[in-house]
């Protein structure tokens, strides 16, 4: 059981005090701009306008009598909205989640941004992508430092720490993997990717590279045909191969690429 004495006031149940610790973070993400300016901003400028009904204001406001006090429009509960970036200047194609989900990063035909998933404040960027498209997909690696982008035919590999390219691989669907953060590609041997084969399907190949330089590891981890569809699994273990001729899916492990 924890017991925390917080301003002279006693919590002393667990669940209590996860409420107000998540109150407290969104107090600091509605404010943290006049707060970062100067400390006594959280008196000033965030207390007053805290809604009445947080855990926060219902503590701390009676300890401090003399702030500016608000008379009409002061919401009761904190909105459903937890912040509004507003990094971008045209239509946002793309937002993806760290695994972790502390970052987010948010993506259009022209620049990337990374921000941060608590208070929406840019972490790094504007990445420019003039040079490569329109973008198709977008995922994190497992270490939350690279994100790798599909453009068409091919990907390209942000470091987000450095700001720059760091490789691009051929193919149309890519994604990390998230044990080892390697990368897997698949690509069309015979027909076209885009569903427009025959009755008798195509022929994909899935190839696995190194996440960290682009090397490739294996030129054919995997080789299947008579595809109608394929979608990577969310832990990206696995590919699922939509069989056309025999009306079945096939789970193929990307980890060694042996028989489903």
């Amino acid at each position: 059981m924890i017991h925390l004495i917080l301003a002279g006031q006693s919590l002393t149940r667990d669940d209590e005090l996860t409420l107000f610790i998540n109150d407290a973070l969104r107090f600091v993400s509605a404010f943290i701009i006049p707060i970062s300016q100067q400390a006594p901003h959280v008196y000033i400028s965030a207390l007053p306008f805290a809604p009445e009904q947080s855990h926060v204001a219902r503590k701390f406001c009676p300890r401090v009598p003399s702030t500016l006090p608000i008379t009409q429009g002061k919401p009761s509960q904190w909105p459903m909205v937890v912040f509004t970036a507003e990094h971008h200047n045209t239509i946002v194609r793309y937002v993806v989640f760290s695994l972790d989900e502390s970052t987010f990063a948010s993506i259009t035909s022209q620049t990337m941004y990374v921000c941060d998933s608590e208070t929406g404040h840019r972490i790094s960027g504007p990445f420019e992508l003039f040079n490569h498209g329109e973008v198709y997909g977008a995922c994190f690696s497992p270490d939350g430092k690279r994100i790798l982008l599909v453009f068409g035919s091919y990907a390209v590999v942000w470091d987000i720490e450095m700001g720059e390219e760091r490789f691009r691989i051929e193919g149309y669907q890519f994604a990390f993997i998230h044990h080892n953060g390697r990368i897997v590609s698949a690509c069309g041997v015979d027909g076209n990717w885009d569903g427009s084969q025959d009755e008798s399907g195509f022929r994909i190949l899935v190839q696995l590279w190194d996440g960290g330089h682009g090397t490739l590891i294996s030129n054919r981890l995997l080789e299947v045909n008579d595809v109608a569809g394929t979608r990577f699994s969310p832990d990206r273990h696995f590919l699922a191969v939509e069989r056309r001729s025999e009306d079945v899916i096939e789970l193929w492990n990307l980890e060694d690429g042996k028989d489903p």
